[in-house]
């Protein structure tokens, strides 16, 4: 039973230290953020287990941990500003012409970031981007001036 709460707090743990290291989603990430993630579980797989060398252990461990996902997806449906705590809102980063930079540092962004997101969607220049939008889960969303709006 004590793996089981170890694990639950784990949860909480990882999922508050996930929120403060921002929004980058796995396919933005560099190499230095995916090392803090791994370092992150690896850490936590030792704090839920800890002299436990049981696949019993391991086992009670991981379902723990996948239930309590389980509960925070459900109470995100539930309760928006559940949803908004875990997963924070959509933050306008450009428009009008200009960066937000007090935004972008908030969320460890660079204009880079946001470039590269406007040639995804087949932009060459900043001045063909209406506004640009860093979304809940880590990816920035490019709107083109040519758009509604």
């Amino acid at each position: 039973m004590q793996i089981v709460a170890r694990a639950a707090a784990a949860y909480f743990l990882l999922l508050f230290a996930v929120r403060l290291i921002g929004r980058r989603t796995a396919s933005q990430m560099a190499p230095f953020d995916l090392v803090v993630l791994f370092m992150f579980a690896g850490i936590t797989i030792t704090a839920v287990l800890g002299d436990e060398h049981s696949l019993v252990g391991a086992f009670s461990g991981i379902c723990t941990i996948g239930l309590m996902h389980i509960l925070v997806s459900s109470l995100k449906a539930r309760f928006a500003w559940f949803g908004r705590v875990v997963d924070g809102t959509p933050v306008v980063v450009f428009e009008g012409g200009a960066f937000h930079d007090d935004r972008m540092r908030a969320l460890r962004l660079t204009p880079q970031d946001v470039m590269a997101a406007a040639r995804q969607r087949g932009l060459q220049r900043l001045a063909q981007v209406r506004y640009a939008v860093a979304e809940r889960d880590g990816k920035i969303s490019v709107v083109a001036q040519d758009e509604g709006g």
